[in-house]
């Protein structure tokens, strides 16, 4: 099994991520069956959106440490502590995820920070946001490796807009695991989801050089 965890607050970021990945699994020659499961709204935190995205790699062409079997597939859920790749679009959403993280665990984090406003019911409930520095360091302590970047600032950078964030975040995590994701195919299937791709090729090719 690989394991797959979206978490952020945008619905159609989070959604958009896991169709991606899942029309990968379903699409890639190593990969017996591929789950992806439906949007997880958390009870009163409207906001806080998480997806999953389970992979049944074919143990002949790629090994992971656990022997899982077919029977491990039928949730889509995630088990505790068993995420071997995190895509942290928002970074507190990331930390309220910790459960799902571990030392076989590579977060893609990025650190743009939403408005606390739009996040929080209750405004007169003072909550403190943790610095980035400090969730960075908290993610440190239990992942194997944590790549933090703000994806809007460099979309912005070279697109003029945030909105290629996300994608530079995939290109990041595809060439992290490399042997379970092939380059060529993503590229495909980024073309298959937009008519005019050129963009969303040139963020996947950026995300994929940060990497080396």
């Amino acid at each position: 099994m690989f394991n797959v965890l979206i978490t952020g607050v945008d619905k159609r970021e989070v959604s958009f991520l896991r169709n991606i990945l899942k029309e990968y699994g379903e699409k890639s020659i190593l990969i017996e069956k591929a789950v992806g499961s439906t949007l997880d709204y958390e009870a009163q935190k409207k906001r806080s959106k998480k997806a999953f995205i389970r992979y049944l790699i074919d143990s002949r062409v790629y090994s992971l440490d656990e022997n899982y079997t077919v029977e491990d597939l039928n949730s889509s859920k995630i088990p505790i502590r068993e995420s071997h790749l995190v895509f942290g679009l928002e970074p507190f959403e990331t930390l309220k995820n910790l459960k799902y993280v571990s030392e076989k665990t590579v977060v893609i984090l990025n650190t743009h920070q939403i408005d606390l406003k739009q996040n929080i019911q209750d405004s007169k409930k003072k909550i403190v946001y943790p610095s980035i520095a400090q969730i960075v360091d908290i993610l440190d302590q239990l992942a194997r490796k944590v790549f933090s970047l703000d994806f809007n600032e460099l979309s912005i950078n070279y697109f003029n807009t945030p909105n290629y964030s996300t994608i530079i975040a995939l290109g990041a995590g595809v060439k992290e695991f490399r042997d379970i994701f092939y380059e060529k195919l993503v590229l495909t299937i980024l073309r298959e989801f937009h008519e005019d791709s050129s963009r969303y090729i040139r963020a996947f090719e950026l995300g994929t050089s940060l990497i080396d």
